[in-house]
């Protein structure tokens, strides 16, 4: 047992000086008003009673003098702030792990609430001795209390404690309590309280208090979502599944655009297994997607991490491709370029091509005119160039379609089967050129992708071929557009939990409340957030980790066997109180 609020010493000399003061009164009584008697026997005796009791009195109370002896040492015992233990002397700095693997369930109980519970323990016997201070290791370490001699101000601390949905740096947490303990001056220690270790050295002495116990969990290992290249207004949502399990897992996942289910599935994976799956096929203006794993079920065990059963993703909102059409005239590819739905064509003619401003096309279309050498844009299509980059290299000797690479983007789900081509040019290959349309060994359309940029060009003389007169060429125009295009596309990724969200308007969280500057600094709650129009989603899904790494098998107990010493000294003074209440009305004091 210690003493944080006096000294041994001084505690003894309370105690001794109570003691005497206890004795001083029970050995001097009040002397009773003298009274008048008639009978002279009985005057004597109540003169002999009003005389100093002394110790040796056969009429001592002597159980009223050991209970009143016994409640005024017990309130100086609960002056002195007793403790269970020795406390530690010195600065200690307890860093409490806050990630996201903190919040397993082993037995019914969240390994952080095991973890604060000794946190709560060490603060009081630490505080008995010496300073304590608490470091909250979450994504980003904080200070949650500062240096303290009173163990109360953990509880205070302590109000509104909530986990990161990311992991836990607990490299740094150590480093920031590791300065701690410097700059207090005194000799201290570090106390890591988490469901794992890590391999660094620090200058101050370092003990692990571990929580938690090898667990299973499935999660959503990455969340992605996207337009799709080759379906104007569609999108692609893609799902990673992983277990983490020692046993075979099964979930049911869903993919959900709001409240509107996009995929409902039921998935089955065997210990350590994998599984990736796409929902497709559906067009939105713009999505806020949200995959979901419910109804887990894992074999002789149970999904012990809840955070790693979401992930979100955004689509952004369609834009219009901005196209800029360069031709001296084509009929078809106007026709074609008119049908594609989400395409913005701006039409010149090659003389007015050299003084356009190329940055505000996403494509560039040119029609028997040539791309200068030294003019650079991510996006070219080309018809019948003579000259320029990609040019063709001459006339092709009696064309004819021979072979063409279906599988490209640029040709997706165009056939070119008994297409007639009169006239067309022909193309030099550089190493990386894929050959898309082929006549013999001749090529008579290439695709070129290099350094951010992607130029597709066709030799096909488009008044000498039937190829215009079929379903294939608007469609093989719009994949070549969005294949070219794709090379500007930015897909919005969901950002990674600790990157700061910078904005100069407010942003709404995904409860719907605004986020305060001290979150925006580092997100740490997974979610899609609100920046006017803009949606912007924080997924967690790459932090998905084995449990079971790095915790130990330590069994803890559910609930602390015996409250505070200084509740217990409390109540035994009660205790005291009412027995001695009980025996003065019941004339045992006398």
């Amino acid at each position: 047992m210690t003493f944080a609020g006096l000294s041994w010493g001084l505690l003894g000399g309370l105690a001794g000086l109570t003691a005497l003061t206890v004795l001083a009164l029970y050995l001097l009584r009040r002397t009773p008003k003298p009274q008048l008697v008639s009978n002279v026997t009985f005057w004597m005796r109540a003169a002999q009673s009003s005389r100093p009791r002394f110790l040796r009195a056969s009429k001592i109370p002597w159980i009223a003098f050991l209970v009143s002896l016994l409640v005024a040492l017990l309130f100086v015992a609960e002056l002195g702030d007793p403790r269970f233990g020795k406390g530690v002397r010195g600065t200690t700095v307890i860093v409490l792990a806050a990630g996201r693997s903190m919040g397993a369930e082993d037995a019914g109980e969240r390994r952080v609430d095991r973890a604060v519970r000794e946190v709560r323990q060490w603060v009081d016997r630490s505080t008995a001795g010496g300073r304590v201070a608490v470091v909250r290791a979450g994504m980003r370490p904080e200070t949650l209390l500062a240096l303290t001699e009173d163990n109360a101000d953990l509880e205070r601390a302590l109000e509104g404690f909530e986990l990161d949905d990311g992991p836990a740096d607990l490299e740094g947490a150590l480093l920031l309590a590791d300065r701690i303990v410097a700059a207090s001056g005194d000799a201290g220690q570090i106390l890591l309280v988490a469901d794992r270790d890590v391999e660094m050295d620090t200058e101050s002495t370092r003990v692990l208090v571990p929580v938690g116990v090898p667990s299973d969990t499935i999660a959503i290992a990455d969340f992605t979502a996207r337009r799709d290249p080759l379906a104007a207004g569609e999108f692609v949502a893609e799902v990673q599944l992983q277990s983490f399990a020692s046993r075979e897992a099964s979930a049911r996942l869903r993919i959900l655009d709001g409240d509107v289910p996009l995929l409902d599935r039921r998935v089955t994976l065997a210990a350590g297994e994998g599984a990736r799956l796409l929902a497709q096929g559906f067009s939105a203006e713009r999505a806020e997607l949200t995959a979901r794993l419910e109804e887990i079920e894992i074999t002789a065990s149970e999904d012990a991490l809840a955070v790693d059963d979401q992930a979100f993703a955004v689509v952004a909102p369609l834009s219009p491709l901005r196209v800029l059409f360069v031709s001296p005239g084509s009929l078809f590819l106007e026709a074609a370029l008119a049908v594609h739905p989400n395409a913005q064509v701006s039409q010149i003619t090659p003389d007015a091509f050299g003084a356009t401003d190329l940055s505000a096309y996403d494509v560039l279309v040119l029609d028997r005119t040539p791309l200068p050498e030294g003019v650079e844009h991510s996006s070219v299509v080309l018809f019948a160039p003579t000259s320029g980059q990609l040019a063709a290299s001459g006339e092709a000797e009696a064309p004819r379609v021979t072979a063409f690479l279906a599988s490209h983007p640029a040709l997706h789900g165009v056939r070119l089967d008994g297409v007639r081509v009169g006239r067309s040019l022909r193309f030099a290959t550089d190493p990386g050129d894929q050959v898309l349309i082929r006549s013999g060994a001749d090529a008579l359309a290439v695709a070129r992708e290099a350094r951010g940029r992607r130029l597709v060009a066709y030799g096909l003389d488009l008044g000498a071929t039937d190829l215009v007169e079929r379903e294939a060429f608007p469609l093989m125009v719009h994949d070549s557009l969005h294949w070219a295009a794709s090379a500007r596309d930015e897909i919005p990724l969901p950002r990674r939990l600790g990157e700061p969200l910078y904005a100069d308007e407010t942003v709404l969280g995904p409860d719907g409340e605004p986020v305060s500057a001290t979150e925006l600094a580092a997100i740490r709650r997974q979610g899609i957030y609100h920046q006017g129009e803009r949606a912007i989603a924080f997924s967690g899904a790459v932090h998905a980790r084995e449990l079971s790494v790095g915790t130990s098998g330590g069994r803890f107990r559910n609930v602390d066997p015996l409250p505070p010493l200084a509740v217990l000294v409390a109540l035994a003074l009660l205790g005291l109180m009412v027995l001695e209440w009980t025996l003065l009305h019941r004339g045992r004091l006398e």
